[in-house]
């Protein structure tokens, strides 16, 4: 297993189903709907379980809450950057910052998501 500083991550959702709609529109369909112990959640459609990817999930939890303020995740893209921005807005989010140049590591944007959550989208730099 790879070893990265970041293991897995939770995106809290006031509603699971539009957070899902909102997700698989701007990662063009990079997620997934699942459970775990009994309870949905929609996961980022990436190879974690072999340690060569971190992974992720977008759930609706008692106590988890939603927020523009704490820590800001990168999610990858998998692709360019423009067409994943172009389509925040018509998903219900907003974008905060369309291009951040990172130098040698790739174009970022700053969003926020339907559920009221800063992230951050990455294209990552071409090899």
């Amino acid at each position: 297993m790879a070893a990265h500083a970041l293991h897995w991550f939770e995106i809290p959702a006031r509603d699971l189903a539009r957070a899902f709609t909102f997700y698989a529109t701007v990662l063009d369909g990079h997620v997934r709907m699942g459970t775990f112990g009994g309870a949905p959640l929609a996961l980022f459609d990436v190879p974690f379980h072999d340690g060569s990817a971190v992974g992720g999930s977008i759930v609706q939890r008692e106590g988890l809450h939603p927020s523009a303020d704490g820590v800001v995740l990168y999610l990858n893209l998998f692709g360019p950057l423009a067409p994943a921005v172009a389509r925040v807005t018509a998903a219900g989010g907003i974008v905060l910052a369309p291009h951040i140049d990172l130098g040698t590591f790739g174009t970022a944007a700053l969003i926020v998501d339907t559920e009221g959550n800063r992230i951050g989208l990455l294209e990552p730099p071409a090899r």
